[in-house]
């Protein structure tokens, strides 16, 4: 899903509760390449073209060497490999990857770079998107880039281009995106009381404890 639509809490419930969900059947990877960041954000850097960048790219960047990108196709499908490797031995038929960045793909060349990485694993790819109202995005989006000291861009390609005619913005688009490259897109609103809840019934797993109270990552405006 987008930023701001309840990805952290989501996350950190995922990983927190991995066994309990590998004994239902759901596979959730942890580390990938070494980072144990709770969103699989390096799908977001290896799937956008080379001249894109995000949020988790930028930081990227300034931590690792300048080789690390073209490295960065073969390392990750072999850790993808991994994965699927240790889901089958634990009888798991799912497995869920899970990072927001992925909504700042916008192309079809960038999504079915992703997909790519999965195809030789999964039966089906299904792509599980939320999407908030328009102005709240916005505003929370907004407020979380200044709070990273991004600046707004007057570049129409870029994701942090926030004015009305943004592709960030541009739903039935982004759902045809969607459409074109998996197998199945299920889209969700945003729920502000129980976003955990809300994610995990909509892939068809049960959320254990008081997910409502899990709200990770909030911003002034009311967003998650």
């Amino acid at each position: 899903g987008q930023h701001k639509t309840g990805t952290t809490s989501i996350q950190h419930y995922l990983q927190s509760h991995r066994s309990t969900l590998a004994d239902s059947g759901l596979y959730v990877p942890d580390v990938l390449l070494g980072y144990g960041n709770p969103s699989h954000f390096l799908l977001n850097v290896y799937a956008l073209d080379e001249e894109r960048d995000s949020t988790a790219k930028i930081m990227l960047k300034e931590t690792v060497e300048e080789d690390f990108f073209s490295t960065l196709p073969d390392l990750l499908r072999t850790d993808i490999r991994r994965h699927y490797q240790l889901a089958n031995e634990s009888g798991c038929e799912e497995i869920l990857w899970t990072n927001e960045g992925l909504y700042l793909l916008n192309s079809l060349e960038e999504y079915k770079r992703l997909r790519q990485l999965f195809e030789g694993f999964s039966d089906e790819i299904i792509c599980v998107c939320c999407l908030r109202d328009r102005d709240s995005y916005r505003e929370s989006f907004k407020v979380q880039l200044e709070g990273l000291g991004l600046a707004l861009s007057d570049n129409k390609d870029s994701y942090r281009y926030l004015e009305d005619d943004s592709w960030l913005f541009d739903y039935d688009r982004k759902i045809q995106l969607l459409a074109q490259v998996f197998d199945e897109v299920t889209i969700m609103p945003y729920d502000p009381t129980d976003m955990v809840m809300t994610f995990m019934e909509k892939i068809g797993y049960k959320a254990e404890g008081d997910t409502a109270s899990l709200r990770l990552n909030t911003t002034q405006t009311g967003g998650n």
